[in-house]
């Protein structure tokens, strides 16, 4: 399946080289001119670009992804990890992503990671 990330300011950008290196298209919001900018524009820019966003930036995300159809939103529920703890977190969850055969799995899903290996997939439907 192809899936793009877009990964909002509080992922590390250098997650993109793991994600290359797993097939994985992603780009870090400080790459794209998206540092400091609302999560609005953000999330604008991933539907522009079918992205799905990884963030811990978890109540506005949700509330932007029921406003209509998207990509998908991963959730890392945990901050102030660093980049090798969130990767650890986000790669089981990823391969889950990944092992489906519909092109579309995430379509309004929201992946909710909530630590190391405890993750939930649940749909959240347009308004």
């Amino acid at each position: 399946m192809t899936l793009s990330l877009l990964l909002d300011e509080h992922i590390s950008s250098f997650l993109t080289h793991p994600l290359a290196e797993a097939g994985i298209f992603a780009q870090a919001v400080a790459h794209v001119g998206l540092s400091g900018k609302p999560d609005e524009t953000v999330w604008a820019f991933a539907m522009r670009h079918e992205m799905a966003v990884v963030t811990t930036n978890v109540s506005d995300f949700l509330d932007l992804a029921e406003t209509g159809i998207h990509p998908g939103l991963i959730l890392l529920r945990e901050s102030g990890l660093t980049r090798d703890e969130q990767w650890h977190r986000l790669k089981p969850a990823i391969e889950l992503v990944r092992s489906q055969e519909e092109s579309d799995f995430l379509l309004n899903k929201v992946l909710d990671i909530r630590g190391p290996g405890l993750f939930r997939l649940f749909e959240v439907p347009p308004a």
